[in-house]
């Protein structure tokens, strides 16, 4: 089964990999102040301090996707047997305490191994320097909404998948499928441009990008988009896709070439 988290604030080519805008909580409690409205606000490790109030949040946002999309282990869908297409909600709430520790962590999902995980992955957080107010550091309450969406089409019997070069052509849709989805992977990691991501991200090792194409009917990929932490960073992962060779064959159902479309997100290390 695959499974897609949902990152609304990554930036180009936006398909279905995105997460929603990031608000912060409503709290009725008097010394809690708003993320967005507290004068100074957390500051994220690796945040540059000296960015204004409205970069700092941006930078903020940017790094708490980086640390979702990293850690957030999605696969613990594959014992809830959900319906292809589902959408998954999960709303965390947690609060940034005045030493800038993480505190009061909560989470509502429809299913309780979905909040134990959102609990787990929030745990892991960095600790943060506080949110400020007239020079005095403040509790600062957070929102964080998570969907996942979940992938799982069947293939028609008589369909073929897309066969990449090096793959055997005599394998079954979903062994073909595999293959030629670990050679594409292959195809980008000795491609990408280590040192434009090592630049893009300098105090991170590893960054996350999810692609979407088509393989048309001669073989040859088109309508090529993909999602990234940074705009160069899904420029740069769309340009390595437009240089793949062509298809040793294109996907095939009752023995006529078909579209063959392709989405899947890839972590590269650097």
């Amino acid at each position: 089964m695959k499974y897609y988290l949902l990152l609304f604030l990554f930036l180009a080519n936006l398909i279905t990999f995105s997460q929603e805008s990031i608000t912060s909580e409503n709290s009725s409690d008097p010394e809690d102040v708003s993320f967005a409205l507290v004068e100074r606000v957390p500051i994220y490790k690796g945040c540059n301090e000296s960015l204004d109030n409205k970069a700092l949040k941006a930078c903020f946002n940017e790094r708490m996707n980086a640390h979702i999309a990293k850690n957030f282990n999605i696969k613990v869908a594959d014992k809830l047997n959900l319906p292809d297409e589902t959408i998954v909600k999960i709303a965390v709430f947690f609060k940034i305490s005045t030493s800038g520790d993480i505190i009061d962590i909560k989470a509502r999902a429809p299913y309780p191994e979905l909040e134990a995980e959102a609990i787990r992955t929030i745990n892991l957080l960095p600790k943060l320097k506080p949110g400020y107010v007239d020079g005095k550091p403040v509790r600062v309450p957070y929102y964080l909404p998570i969907k996942f969406k979940i992938s799982n089409p069947k293939p028609d019997k008589n369909e073929k998948f897309a066969v990449y070069r090096g793959c055997n052509e005599n394998l079954n849709y979903e062994a073909l499928k595999e293959c030629t989805t670990k050679k594409i992977k292959d195809y980008l990691q000795v491609s990408i441009d280590y040192e434009l991501a090592d630049k893009l991200f300098p105090t991170d090792k590893t960054t996350q990008f999810l692609v979407s194409f088509t393989i048309n009917k001669k073989g040859k990929a088109e309508k090529i988009t993909a999602k990234a932490h940074k705009v160069e960073m899904a420029a740069e992962v769309i340009n390595v896709l437009k240089r793949m060779p062509k298809f040793k064959e294109p996907g095939y159902r009752n023995g006529k070439a078909i579209d063959t479309k392709m989405e899947f997100l890839m972590t590269i290390h650097f």
